[in-house]
């Protein structure tokens, strides 16, 4: 299942952007930056003190999702735990890893070490009993200065810490071509945006690209946005509240993000191709109305891997010049307006051993954390990375909205129960195809609700 941490590579969303954008060049794929030897020095070194200055050898097998090059990238930042402390990682990819990871389990031959992007299955394994505490091996004060609590209260059970992200996405960024968009930047608050973009609407100028389908996991980019609308209207608590099972989502909060996001998604006049377009359009695809020429939008809503990818695979766009963001803007008093909603990858082990304890160590360092920077792929979880570090401008740009957030929350989706997070994809695309059936798609969720929690 594709879920919303899931970044597409630039060769999978390029090939579909460039169907209708203005080349037939082939995309492109930027290569894998290279750390400098600095950089992997200080890793190293950070490595051999996180297995206790000895070489405990062996083999560490970790599985995850990521192929490709994200996967290469990936087992850059690990080259220099395996040269400091001679383990050896054995990176099983699966495509499914939520069935293998518990087919593993119940056969009792779970990996090493996973790295999910699905911390809601984390959370259920770690109130199980299968994972293994990590707190008693890491400096869990300076984990704590240097990870933002809303990452690691959900790596946490009880009174203990299983698991640490490692990479980290900022969600529902406003992203629009400077060239075209003449809206408020940054707007104030989502009114005034909401005002703007309804004058273009009037004035024949559809303001906004949306697009929901993503085979089997179709509705998630819409659940992203009522993620944010219950971040940004009801406020962390009722947030929390919600993804773990405790309201109601028949509740005034949940029913209110779902009407907020559908002034835009149901709306004809506010949204390319009207609801119908939504529901069958990609979310690949649709950017491409920022780029036809005239535009067909001025705005569409994606996390902060867009416009690296459209400036690797549109020719003529550049990053800043043509594709640029701005973070979602308040909605209401009530809401918390400075929390970003992000997703990313959490790393838990299954075992206690030299190898496991040493890797875990490693994966806290600020070390560590400056190699993933240097990917290129994506922003390390650990503030302690200054923005420079990124090599874009539009990733320093998400570094600094990430490191001067007061706090973060992971997506509500990757949190909640497998069937939870299901229905609610499904619930998103039966609301934009029936507005006035919500009282009963709600009246859905909360059955599915009574159950999904119980499993």
């Amino acid at each position: 299942m594709i879920r919303i941490g899931w970044k597409p590579t630039a060769v999978v969303l390029g090939s579909a952007l460039l169907v209708t954008a203005c080349s037939s060049s082939a995309p492109k794929t930027a290569p894998v930056p290279t750390a400098s030897g600095g950089l992997v020095a200080a890793a190293q070194a950070a490595a051999s003190t996180a297995a206790g200055g000895k070489r405990p050898g062996g083999t560490l097998d970790l599985m995850g999702e990521l192929t490709g090059a994200q996967l290469t990238a990936y087992l850059a930042t690990l080259k220099p735990f395996e040269d400091a402390t001679g383990i050896t990682v054995k990176y099983e990819t699966t495509a499914d890893l939520f069935a293998v990871l518990q087919t593993r389990i119940s056969g009792g031959k779970p990996p090493d070490v996973v790295s999910d992007p699905s911390a809601g299955q984390l959370q259920t394994l770690a109130q199980q009993g299968k994972l293994t505490p990590i707190d008693s091996w890491l400096n869990m004060g300076q984990v704590r200065s240097q990870f933002p609590a809303g990452l690691l209260n959900l790596g946490t059970s009880g009174s203990h810490l299983y698991g640490l992200f490692y990479n980290t996405s900022v969600q529902n960024l406003v992203w629009y071509d400077p060239k075209t968009y003449t809206g408020p930047n940054p707007p104030t608050s989502w009114a005034q945006l909401q005002t703007w973009a309804t004058q273009q609407a009037a004035a024949g100028h559809t303001p906004w690209c949306v697009g929901l389908e993503s085979g089997s996991a179709s509705g998630w980019p819409g659940a992203a946005w009522i993620e944010q609308f219950m971040l940004r209207q009801a406020g962390t608590a009722a947030y929390d509240s919600w993804w773990q099972g405790k309201l109601a989502w028949s509740s005034p909060q949940v029913k209110a993000a779902f009407q907020a996001f559908g002034q835009v998604a149901t709306n004809p006049r506010m949204v390319v191709g009207a609801p119908t377009s939504v529901l069958t359009t990609s979310f690949s695809t649709s950017p491409n109305g920022l780029y036809s020429k005239p535009a067909k939008c001025s705005l569409t809503v994606q996390a902060d891997w867009l416009g690296n990818t459209l400036a690797q695979t549109v020719p003529g766009v550049t990053p800043v010049n043509d594709i640029d963001f701005f973070a979602f803007p308040a909605v209401s008093s009530t809401g918390d307006g400075g929390v970003i909603e992000t997703s990313g990858e959490m790393l838990a082990t299954f075992r206690d051993t030299p190898q496991t304890e040493a890797f875990m160590r490693y994966l806290a360092t600020p070390q560590f954390a400056a190699m993933v920077a240097s990917s290129g792929q994506w922003l390390a979880a650990n503030k302690t990375v200054p923005a420079t570090s990124y090599s874009t401008v539009l990733e320093q740009q998400a570094a600094r909205t990430y490191d001067s957030a007061p706090d973060v929350r992971y997506t509500a989706q990757g949190s909640m129960p497998l069937a939870m997070e299901t229905a609610f994809f499904s619930a998103v695309l039966d609301y934009v195809k029936t507005p006035a059936h919500l009282d009963a798609i709600l009246a859905g969720l909360d059955r599915t609700a009574a159950t999904a929690y119980t499993k």
